[in-house]
């Protein structure tokens, strides 16, 4: 029941617990009870808005340099203007960012700032051209 209420709540973060319950043959008092339950469990962290965007949007791959602690790069860069999400990963890259630009100039400067940090040994860019 978990998985079903967390898929509702992806597609809608603001889906009424009520309807969440009649979706899922149960009772109001049961959904609240699960997702406070996720929250202090760390399953849900938080609700996002999930707006039309600024225009260019991008993931920004970055490779960390040895030794370096990845969490304390990617807290840094979360905090940025323009930054929406990043991801830690495993592979090639250490760091995955997603950005939302204005322009691709500010795209270009948001990855001179990444690559600006002392920290990086490389990043690579993808513009993302359409977003389902």
């Amino acid at each position: 029941m978990d998985e079903r209420i967390l898929a509702m709540l992806r597609d809608n973060a603001r889906e009424p617990f009520v309807n969440i319950a009649e979706k899922l043959g149960t009772s109001e008092g049961t959904v609240r009870a699960r997702v406070k339950k996720m929250q202090q469990q760390g399953v849900i962290r938080r609700f996002t808005v999930r707006t039309a965007g600024k225009g260019v949007k991008a993931l920004i791959e970055v490779k960390v340099e040895t030794g370096v602690r990845t969490s304390q790069v990617s807290e840094q860069i979360l905090r940025w203007d323009g930054v929406e999400q990043v991801w830690e990963v495993s592979g090639e890259n250490d760091i995955v960012v997603l950005v939302d630009c204005g322009s691709t100039e500010a795209l270009n400067d948001l990855v001179e700032r990444i690559r600006g940090l002392k920290e990086i040994r490389s990043t690579g860019s993808r513009l993302i051209l359409k977003e389902m």
